[in-house]
């Protein structure tokens, strides 16, 4: 059990009395530990230590010299000893951390240094610290942290490291250096089942931590937006999650319905149960259907093993590495969820000296006390070996051998960003067979390799370095992985493993090739060497790998290696910057501090003050000091001879114009009066869509622009009822034309809303349909906008605007208003949906063949029967008229989509395969590309590094400053800067800022500039214009803001339905709108990818003019690309970025040419509605009111999942299920249609009958059945497939989504 290691944990020091420190049966304590305990206090050396607590020792003199003070009590909340009142660690020996000075205690990197330094030299085994600090802003070879954790390593102690807890994100992964061995958190096997029983005896299981007696109360509803909530005193209330903080006044418990965090806490005040979204909306919808909700809540109990099963937690931080891409971090992962072990009985959490605790800090732990168990068995190996066992022995399943999956945006099937090399699998780890090894020489070449210069090499090694010419490859590192963050074409890398198992054997080699990946070649390499003992290394083998096949550069696409074996400026004081020497001169420890005295001395007044201003003087691993200085001191000692690093102390924390051609919608005349006779596919069929009218909800139109030319258009078609209506600027007869057929206005509901008469005092607005924001203005020209040639945005994109249907006639209702928003952000677009109702009710009585609504609301607590704009849009559904809605702009967060109903049409949005590439060239000609719009001239200036927590940033007036992403551009647009690059993650907006030029790139392109800065005495960029790239290398993404499923409030229909183009869509705005330029401008949104739709809508409408919306949405759903149109795959932008699933795309991306003909459609109408209502258990009144009519519900009632949508989504399977589909032949009248199926991972998926045999014109719908049967026997996520009937012309696909849900039996 381990008990000759010796376990170093620098944290937030101990509580000695707690009974997991007792020595009882344990030997003498190692004879090679040199370590000491120190009192204080509170904390007595002599009977706090024992055999057990060896070592404790307590840092906080970095701490105070930051702080400029003495040990204040009012900050730093804390015992001046090795005693922990945080209750953060669980095994601790040296105290860095201190409760008060951060929410989750502060530590200085001086203090954490000496506390590495004393651990090197008492002769820990390995170090455990879960402290992590900045990413990317702070380096390798800058932070003293790593500095000192690299001095560990190369005496031979493992040094393991949270990863963070900033997850999901992706690029959040912190510690990366590869010297540290970096530890993801998962989940346990083990829940806590909470039941909650509502009034209609409908039973839930929740998980909480509550354990006091049965609460049975009445039930409510907070709205957190509101004002307007009743009386919640001694109820149980139901919350969705919020940012906006609640108070919970004399409420008896509280359910939180929220996005998954995998975060557990018990609340004090009264009890609190943790529910996901499907079940808050199920509990919503019984609160909204019943007069006098009730609900009754039992203790929580607990369950282990299956259906529970190991997660990656949401928190827990992702890769890619952001400072270094091509070394893999995380390296493994292990639990870290709710972990019960030892507390301070100051920690709010305690519970007879125990508590649970989450977080990556947790998980570290488990990894450390793992690695002791090695090191006992395996005291030679260096550190890396010991990282190569833990990560090609890792569990890339559960233990129970089901999936592992990564919670987060959407919830995935976890991969290396997220658990390195999986689950950390201790049994297997002892006997690796075969390690990836690696020394100090390894290391360096990593620093030469990563464009360090020798100077900072050296002050890292702490002796004179030289990097090798040529510089070594950073993908050569021999590491357990391989990670190649920029494949062109092809590459070749190299590995070395040492033989840790049976002398004799054989290796042979199995590859799991990533996607779009070849491996030409593979060759091992006898490169052994007889200075080798033979026992321990039998030979070495050298792996080349050669990759081809180009793809796109969008994401690193993974291959696992397996080995198998054949049988197994005034002066300021400036807080104690330390000085770092490097290697020690001398093995004495006293004479090295005696040398730190003299040099400081040479430097100060006198030898009192050097022994004032001297904090740490570090003698063990290394040779430095920490100590208060001047900013003129610290540079007159860094020119010093002797002296190789002067680094400041820091304080860390405890852990249009191409979406057509895009489409293939794009062979079109230049102008309305040229020849449409080279118009082919849709367009020639449609004529364009110039019968088709589409109705566009939003803010309006401005009529002036040149996109609403009537050119070319034949008369207004007879069946138009609407009409155009005059206003403040806006003149009916004047402004509408063949093109703008219907103009209106809706304003009373939102005045009556807000109480107020029609006011432009504050903003700019007009009592018309004119457009002030110019979001109806964009919205509308993608959609039918006329053809406009030569239309550029300062150059940029240049083209020809028009929208899906150029010469379709559009009607504009404006509900959407330029006001002060409520909080208190400006002006901004604001929509009653009394004035929406009215609006659908005329675009329903005037005639519009496509309404497209680029407008959303809450989610979840809006529900279909409750929403005016749902109702409203129901009924245009049921008279005909497809609508079509944004899925909104909340993404890439699960469960965020908007616009749910199963009758609404909701496009998420993607990119265009077109870029604006940004040349950066720095002073040493590298050069990199950004994105931006900037246009001219040339910027050539000096460049900064803007550290936006700093105070002390220096005069960066007439530069270019790199900044890392941050909420606000302020201060940095008041410093008259030249320019600013802002390294961030991928967000695919790229916005025009008016004060100066500003490019984006990404994490990794920002640290290649940042390593530039920090490496040259005068950095200078120069930033050339932006051009426009189409075609690959770019291609079609998910964009990262747009909304995820799966759906919240019905989560057996799949949202969204389809993508469309949404990313910098050139299109006409309003002349006010600071966005625009001669009229046009680039937008992104959902808001526009609904146009998108709307319009190719139109086209197919003018085409099957009797289709009904149902088989719109089918039509679009069945033959959507699942790939990009180039043929590579779809990405999803995010956290992490992934391949794009139903949840981000519905069907895929829109191909208007396939839809046209697509076979066979999944068709519904107003009865499959109502069925679908009732099968989400609106009651009657509910759902007469929604049709207008008294409507009564079926008995029995219907399954949600026998709704005819072109998708099977099961939410919930927990054996077998079996649902039924019917589809409408719109193909030829005699065809012949065959099932092919791929299930889903686990699943078995059905058809009966396999065959669909349409023999006439009179036997157009057939239906069948699919039954679907899971194999897994624990909780899962969602796992995808799809079902396709083809007849070798038609492939008619959707998509198939199945998540295991494993009932509790309570």
């Amino acid at each position: 059990m381990g008990s000759e290691a010796i376990i170093g944990v620098i944290d937030s020091g101990i509580w000695p009395e707690s009974k997991v420190f007792n020595d009882q049966g344990l030997g003498p304590i190692p004879k090679r530990w040199r370590g000491k305990c120190v009192s204080g206090e509170k904390f007595n050396a002599t009977i706090h230590c024992n055999k057990k607590l060896i070592g404790a020792k307590y840092y906080v003199s970095g701490l105070l010299a930051e702080m400029g003070g003495k040990f204040n009590r009012t900050i730093i909340q804390d015992f001046k000893s090795s005693r922990d009142i945080i209750g953060h660690a669980r095994i601790a020996a040296y105290k860095a951390c201190w409760n008060g000075v951060e929410p989750a205690g502060g530590c200085t990197t001086a203090d954490m240094w000496k506390a590495f330094d004393d651990a090197i030299h008492d002769g820990v085994d390995v170090l455990s610290v879960s402290i992590g600090g900045g990413i990317p802003e702070d380096s390798e070879v800058d932070k003293l942290d790593n500095i000192a954790a690299f001095h560990a390593v190369t005496k031979g102690i493992p040094v393991v490291a949270a990863a963070g807890n900033a997850g999901p994100a992706a690029q959040t992964v912190v510690n990366v250096a590869p010297w540290l061995l970096t530890v993801a958190a998962t989940t346990l096997d083990r829940s806590f089942p909470t039941k909650i029983t509502l009034g209609n005896n409908q039973t839930f299981l929740a998980e909480s931590l509550y354990t006091g007696p049965e609460i049975s109360t009445g039930l409510a509803f907070l709205d957190s937006s509101s004002h307007d909530n009743v009386d919640m005193k001694g109820k149980t209330v139901l919350v969705f999650d919020s940012t906006t903080p609640i108070t919970f006044k004399g409420v008896a418990g509280v359910i939180f319905s929220q996005k998954p965090d995998d975060l557990l806490q018990r609340c004090h005040s009264f009890a609190c149960i943790f529910a996901d979204y499907e079940l808050g909306t199920d509990i919503l919808q019984y609160i909204r259907t019943t007069r006098s909700p009730t609900v009754r809540i039992n203790s929580a109990t607990t369950l282990t093993g299956l259906p529970a099963t190991t997660k990656v937690a949401a928190f827990s931080c992702r890769g890619p590495n952001s400072v270094s891409p091509a070394i893999l971090k995380p390296d493994i992962a292990a639990p870290g969820v709710s972990i019960l072990a030892a507390l301070s009985p100051f920690d709010s959490r305690e519970h007879d000296g125990f508590g649970l605790d989450t977080g990556t800090s947790m998980s570290t732990l488990v990894v450390s006390g793992i690695i002791a168990l090695l090191k006992s068995l395996h005291p030679n190996w260096s550190p890396a070996a010991v990282r190569s066992a833990l990560v090609t022995t890792a569990w890339r399943t559960s233990p129970s051998g089901e999936p592992i999956f990564a919670e987060g945006s959407n919830k995935k099937l976890a991969d290396p960003f997220d658990y390195g090399g999986g689950l950390v699998n201790p049994q297997k780890a002892s006997k690796p067979g075969l390690v990836y090894d690696m020394g100090i020489q390894d290391y360096i070449n990593y620093m030469c390799s990563a464009g360090y210069n020798d100077s900072s090499i050296s002050g890292m090694v702490g002796k004179i370095t030289k990097c090798p010419n040529p510089k070594p490859s950073i993908l050569d590192m021999n590491l357990p992985s391989i990670t190649i963050p920029n494949l062109e074409k092809k590459v070749t890398l190299t590995r070395t493993v040492t033989n840790v198992g049976p002398i004799k054997c054989g290796a042979g080699r199995n590859w799991k090739k990533g996607q779009g990946l070849a491996i030409v070649d593979m060759v091992i390499k006898d490169s052994s060497s007889p200075t080798f003992r033979p026992r321990e290394i039998l030979r070495r083998l050298q792996i080349g790998l050669l990759c081809v096949q180009s793809r796109v550069d969008d994401r690193p696409l993974m291959s696992a290696v397996v080995l198998m074996l054949g049988s197994e400026a005034v002066d300021i004081p400036q807080p104690n910057p330390p000085v770092y020497l490097g290697e020690r001169e001398n093995d004495d420890p006293e004479l090295v501090t005696a040398s730190h005295h003299q040099m400081l001395e040479s430097f100060l007044d006198s030898k009192e003050d050097a022994h004032k201003s001297m904090i740490y003087s570090y003698q063990h691993g290394f040779s430095g000091f920490a100590a208060l200085l001047t900013s003129s001191q610290a540079n007159k000692i860094s020119d010093h001879p002797e002296v190789i690093h002067v680094i400041p102390n820091r304080i860390l924390k405890l852990q249009t114009t191409r979406t057509w051609d895009l489409l293939e919608l794009s062979q079109i005349p230049t102008s309305f009066s040229s020849s449409t006779t080279s118009v082919k596919g849709l367009l020639h069929d449609t004529n364009m869509g110039s019968e088709a009218i589409i109705g566009v909800i939003d803010t309006g139109i401005w009529p002036e622009s040149k996109v609403f030319n009537d050119q070319g258009l034949g008369p207004i078609p007879k069946r138009w009822r609407g009409k155009c209506e005059p206003g403040e600027k806006f003149n009916a007869t004047i402004h509408c034309n063949k093109k703008l057929i219907g103009a209106k206005y809706y304003v009373n509901g939102l005045l009556a809303e807000m109480g107020e008469t029609f006011k432009t005092t504050t903003v700019r607005e007009f009592k018309s349909n004119r457009d002030a924001l110019g979001h109806g203005t964009h919205t509308a020209t993608i959609a039918g906008g006329s053809l406009v040639p030569n239309v550029s945005f300062y150059g940029l994109a240049r083209g020809t605007v028009r929208g899906g249907a150029p010469r379709a006639r559009i009607a504009s209702y404006k509900v959407c208003w330029n006001t002060m928003q409520k909080d208190g952000t400006g002006p901004g677009g604001s929509c009653s949906t009394a004035d929406m109702l009215k609006a659908f009710d005329d675009a329903i009585h005037d005639g519009v063949d496509v309404l497209s609504v680029s407008i959303s609301g809450d989610l979840p607590e809006d529900t279909e029967v409750d929403k005016p704009d749902f109702v409203g849009a129901f009924h245009a559904v049921s008279k005909g008229i497809p609508v079509v809605a944004a899925a909104s702009n909340e993404g890439p967060k699960a469960q965020t989509v908007a616009n749910a109903a199963p009758w609404l049409l909701t496009v998420a949005a993607t990119t265009l395969d077109r870029s604006f590439p940004t040349k950066i060239t720095l002073g040493n000609k590298q050069t990199l590309f950004g994105e931006s719009l900037f246009t001219g001239p040339e910027i050539s200036t000096g460049l900064a590094y803007w550290d936006s927590e700093s105070d002390d940033n220096g005069d960066v007036k007439g530069k270019i400053v790199l900044v890392f992403d941050t909420t606000s551009t302020y201060p940095v647009e008041t410093k008259g800067v030249a320019g600013v690059i802002y390294a961030q993650h991928p967000d695919d907006i790229v916005d025009r800022c008016h004060a100066f030029p500003c490019i984006y790139t990404d994490y990794d392109l920002g640290t290649d500039i940042l390593q530039y800065i920090r490496t040259t005495r005068s950095p200078t960029a120069r930033i050339s214009a932006a051009t426009t790239l189409t075609g690959l290398p770019a291609t079609t993404k998910v964009a990262e803001f747009s909304s995820r499923g799966p759906n919240s409030v019905s989560p057996a229909i799949l949202k969204p339905d389809i993508a469309a183009p949404g990313v910098s869509i050139l299109a006409a705005l309003s002349p006010f709108d600071p966005n625009g330029h001669d009229g046009f401008g680039l937008a992104s949104g959902t808001s526009m990818s609904t146009p998108v739709v709307s319009g190719i809508i139109a086209l197919l409408k003018s085409l099957h003019p009797d289709w009904s919306p149902a088989a719109f949405r089918s039509a679009l759903v069945t033959t959507a690309w699942r790939t990009s149109p180039s043929g590579e795959p779809i990405f999803a932008e995010g956290s992490n970025k992934k391949l794009a699933d139903p949840f981000d795309y519905g069907g895929g991306l829109v191909n208007p040419q396939r839809a046209a003909h697509p076979g066979l459609v999944y068709d519904m109408g107003i009865e499959d509605y109502i069925n679908y209502m009732c099968s989400k258990g609106y009651n009657d009144s509910s759902i007469s009111r929604v049709i207008g009519k008294k409507t009564k519900c079926p008995t029995p009632k219907p399954s949600i999942l026998d709704m005819n949508l072109p998708s099977i989504t099961i939410p919930n399977i927990e054996k077998e299920v079996t649902l039924t589909r019917s589809v409408t032949n719109v193909g030829p009248i005699k065809s012949v249609y065959k099932a092919v199926i791929e299930s889903p991972l686990g699943i078995t998926l059905t058809v009966h009958p396999t065959t669909l045999v349409f023999s006439s014109e009179d036997k157009k719908v057939l239906s069948f059945t699919v039954k679907a049967k899971t194999s897994h026997k624990v909780n899962t996520g969602y796992f995808f497939g799809s079902l396709t009937w083809t007849d070798g012309v038609h492939d008619v696909k959707i998509p198939v989504s199945v998540q295991t849900r494993i009932m509790i039996k309570s």
